[in-house]
């Protein structure tokens, strides 16, 4: 009896950073791969169509897909409070965004609830957004009444140039990188300045997941963090390399981790992802990259 031909998986799609075709696989699942390029990026394959990102997108913002989502709209829409760590976290990144654009009108590339276009606009901002989901764009005018183009952002017509452009938890969703920055830096005046806060893959969380990930049975722990949504994982490195060869100089780097409280998750795997967090800031592997970079 003759057996039946093994199944070859084939190989990963090029690098979105590198081209190169040299990733070995992270994480398998039915669906998709999670694969490290030599290069250090990390990313999905394949990659979902259009018209299966925009479907995701709205499946996230609905909670559809992580509960902590649906928490996130509810926290974060017009009864926001303004001790919360999230709403200071902008603030503070809004403060440091000001004095290095070289004016004050601002595009808000993926707009989630809408507070971050508020919280701008309040700080002295002619401040819009664009959003790839209707529904995010529609939700953002309706609680902050903030203008919302809906599209994607590397073809949508927005009416730049932009003095600041910001891409909060933004540019891991996109499913070609460089073209975002491209477009970013055409939509950018000379010396215009773009935020970009992503999470960082060389970090305790990911370290810890990718470990458990290979154990019988821990794949559950990595799936929190490689969301369905997300297609590309950054370092410093990784980051630093996209925003250079897409014309950026890097202003300033900071590093954080994510506010836990809107997290829903069983008691015992909160006490041990506090105990992560607070380690990775003593190692400076924190979970969040933060980065200001200015047009060349």
């Amino acid at each position: 009896m003759t057996a039946a031909p093994a199944v070859v998986a084939p190989p990963p799609r090029p690098c979105p950073l590198c081209d190169a075709t040299a990733a070995r696989a992270l994480h398998v699942r039915a669906e998709r791969r999670i694969v490290r390029c030599p290069c250090g990026l990390v990313f999905v394959d394949p990659l979902p169509s259009v018209e299966e990102a925009e479907r995701r997108e709205t499946a996230a913002i609905r909670g559809e897909i992580q509960e902590e989502t649906r928490a996130m709209f509810a926290a974060y829409g017009r009864g926001y409070r303004a001790d919360d760590p999230v709403v200071r976290a902008f603030v503070r990144h809004l403060a440091t965004l000001a004095p290095l654009a070289p004016g004050r009108r601002l595009l808000d590339v993926g707009v989630g609830t809408g507070l971050f276009l508020h919280l701008a606009r309040e700080a002295g901002w002619e401040a819009s957004g664009v959003d790839l989901s209707p529904e995010a764009a529609a939700r953002a005018t309706a609680e902050f009444g903030a203008p919302v183009t809906v599209g994607e952002f590397t073809s949508a017509p927005l009416a730049g140039p932009y003095d600041a452009i910001t891409m909060g938890d933004v540019l891991e969703h996109s499913r070609d990188p460089r073209a975002f920055l491209a477009r970013a830096r055409q939509l950018l005046v000379p010396g215009g300045v773009l935020y970009v806060a992503v999470p960082n893959h060389r970090s305790l969380a990911f370290m810890t997941v990718d470990l458990l990930g290979r154990i019988p049975g821990g794949g559950g722990f990595a799936d929190r963090l490689y969301v369905p949504y997300h297609y590309q994982y950054f370092n410093q490195p990784t980051l630093a390399r996209a925003l250079g060869e897409s014309g950026f100089a890097v202003e300033r780097l900071e590093r954080e981790n994510p506010h836990l409280a809107r997290y829903r998750m069983h008691p015992v795997v909160r006490v041990g992802l506090a105990a992560i967090l607070a380690a990775s800031r003593a190692v400076r592997l924190e979970a969040r990259l933060v980065v200001f970079a200015r047009r060349r």
